[in-house]
């Protein structure tokens, strides 16, 4: 589980030693400029420094003190005795948590890293910036990854607490050359890290470079990209990014202070969200769902702008990423995430909704999507309609060449569905693509090459529960491979044949009578004939199919009515499977019982199940191909 990285409870006391005890003048420095500070303070100014700021901190939170701005182990060491003597105090007091310092990792030594832990020291931040050799050549810092290293170990073999400072967009940087140098301080094992996009100054060397047109800072958008990406490094890695950007003053607020730079007062909160919103597409996946109907984050309310982003920024580019809406709710509000997903989905559980968690269950992100009817492009507008308002995502078939007139958009004549299989007629692409898109295993099948029967029917064979009723003769290979063949001899032995023939481990007959089976029938419109109920019942016109089912099942599981009565242009009747469609406990028609002679049992058998009946339209019903319905999977 990925750490988000995106609060920190600590506060921290900062003091600022500009350039104090440092023995190089890097081209991007001006520490006076970045915090404010004119001056090195006074060590009997640092107790009013901590006084001052403690009254702004709730006494719950934990505290620490930092001397930031120079090399503070190459101070004096008398110097740095007393600037620690000052704070330890507190420290002995539990007031502050400890002390952390920054530094140079060439002015680490035993002795320094002693004596700072011994008064109250607990985290040394080294100044590492880049480890590229052109970008440490151009921005004059003389150091390689074997003198961090070393520092690193000794820090580390002391028990202290390591971070690293580095920095984005110097002269001769890439985002790769940033990203590597993220990737080899992971080797170090730091707790923490810091992260500032160059920013060019006034009096710097870089101020003067960038003067001449031979350096080019990176803009705010770039700034912001590769902040994100580097805080995902170091956060993948383990280590807690405490700060991204400039902390704001009003010297940094100044124009006369920054010549050039993605400097920007919320810069921290604007790379945070983006690292959020990178990795929602990351969760969500890159691509445009079409069924999808909303995105939803749950995430405690105090964290609502770094999902929004800088004046909703990031909030609306997934909105127009995905092109739906996104909910923020407070998640505080909805007790504990362990509830069941059917009260996050929609109404009558239309939808499905895809959940993760992030960073100990405080952020769930749930992917709603529109459960899918699939329908020929000629069922009657009032049908759609219905359909769509019930929240529906009605997909149209394109129409078959091969397959004659009126049943050419009939869904049932090119796909078959088993569980999370599908297999599908090849013209059938672009639904096989939105059907994978939703976690379905999407074969595509052999091709409709007449219109003439039986060679139209390969694909309409009806799946309930564990049989499939399917045409006796010839259907598409694929369906027809879904089960196991079986020989006399395997059989004897309680085996299938692929069992026998690969040489794995039998199966007992009990436990194949427990599979899928085919109910072959003589009727080649075996799906086009067929309502589901349930795993058990059925409705059928036809008298093979009803003989068929109850020979398996037992009486009184089917429900035999009277062939006809259905409309189907160009033919003499349609078949009732293909003016029905089921979906959990609806059974759908394209058109009113009414108008059939059987209507009222029909209904009475389909309600006694616990179903019910929706009538789409009006008039007499209507066969325009088995409407077929997919939940979303993944």
């Amino acid at each position: 589980m990925q750490n988000l990285g995106l609060y920190n409870l600590m506060k921290i006391i900062p003091i600022f030693i500009p350039h104090a005890g440092c023995l190089y003048r890097c081209i991007y420095c001006d520490q006076h400029k970045i915090s404010g500070a004119l001056r090195t303070p006074r060590v009997d100014e640092i107790n009013s420094i901590i006084e001052r700021n403690l009254k702004t901190i709730p006494k719950d939170e934990r505290v620490e003190v930092a001397f930031f701005g120079g090399t503070f182990t190459l101070l004096p060491e008398d110097l740095q005795k007393k600037y620690l003597d000052a704070v330890y105090p507190y420290v002995k007091d539990k007031r502050i948590a400890g002390i952390r310092i920054s530094t140079h990792p060439e002015a680490v030594t035993e002795k320094s890293i002693k004596l700072f832990k011994k008064r109250g020291g607990c985290l040394v931040e080294l100044g590492v910036q880049s480890l590229d050799k052109e970008v440490l050549k151009k921005t004059n810092r003389a150091m390689d990854f074997n003198t961090i290293k070393i520092a690193a170990g000794v820090i580390k073999k002391s028990g202290l607490d390591l971070g690293v400072q580095v920095m984005l967009g110097l002269p001769g940087d890439t985002l790769q050359k940033s990203i590597k140098t993220a990737q080899r301080l992971l080797e170090l094992k730091p707790e923490t890290a810091r992260i500032y996009p160059a920013v060019v100054l006034k009096g710097t060397g870089l101020g003067e470079l960038f003067k001449k047109g031979k350096y080019k800072p990176l803009s705010l958008e770039d700034a912001i990209k590769w902040s994100a990406c580097v805080s995902d490094v170091f956060e993948k890695g383990d280590v807690k990014v405490i700060r991204i950007g400039l902390h704001p003053s009003e010297c940094l607020n100044s124009k006369k202070i920054i010549l050039a730079g993605p400097y920007h007062p919320s810069f921290g909160e604007m790379a945070r969200a983006r690292q959020m919103r990178n990795r929602i597409i990351n969760i969500l996946g890159p691509k445009k769902i079409q069924n999808r109907r909303i995105i939803e984050i749950q995430v405690p309310k105090e964290l609502f702008s770094f999902i929004s982003g800088h004046k909703g920024e990031e909030k609306k580019y997934l909105e127009d990423f995905y092109r739906v809406s996104v909910l923020l709710r407070n998640s505080s509000r909805l007790g504990t995430f362990g509830a069941s997903l059917e009260q996050y989905s929609s109404s009558e559980s239309l939808d499905f909704a895809r959940d993760k968690l992030c960073e100990s269950r405080r952020i769930r992100i749930i992917d709603t999507r529109k459960v899918i009817a699939i329908i020929d492009p000629r069922m009657p507008d009032k049908a759609k309609a219905r359909l769509k308002k019930m929240g529906y995502y009605v997909k149209e078939v394109p129409l078959h060449p091969k397959l004659a007139g009126h049943v050419k958009g009939h869904p049932d004549m090119m796909l078959f569905s088993y569980g999370k299989k599908v297999i599908y007629e090849p013209r059938l692409e672009k639904i096989a693509g939105l059907l994978r898109d939703n976690g379905y295993e999407c074969t595509r099948g052999e091709k409709i090459k007449s219109y003439k029967y039986p060679k139209d029917i390969i694909y309409d064979a009806c799946n309930i529960g564990k049989s499939i009723i399917r045409y006796a003769g010839k259907i598409e290979k694929n369906i027809e491979n879904l089960i196991p063949r079986r020989n006399p001899r395997a059989l004897a032995r309680g085996m299938d044949v692929n069992c026998f023939l690969l040489g794995r481990k039998p199966q007992s007959l009990d436990q194949e009578a427990s599979q899928t089976k085919f109910i072959k029938v003589k009727q080649g419109y075996a799906k086009c004939s067929v309502i589901p109920i349930d795993e058990k019942h059925i409705i059928t016109s036809d008298k093979g199919i009803y003989d068929r089912w109850d020979v398996g099942n037992g009486r009184d599981r089917s429900l035999h009515i009277r062939p006809g009565y259905i409309k189907l242009p160009g033919y003499k009747t349609g078949f009732i499977g293909g003016a029905s469609g089921s979906h959990k406990n609806k059974i759908f028609f394209t058109g009113s019982l009414k108008n059939h002679p059987d209507g009222r049992l029909i209904r009475e058998f389909i309600e006694k199940r616990g179903k019910k009946v929706v009538e789409l339209s009006s008039g007499r019903l209507y066969d325009v191909g088995s409407i077929l319905f997919f939940d979303a999977n993944t």
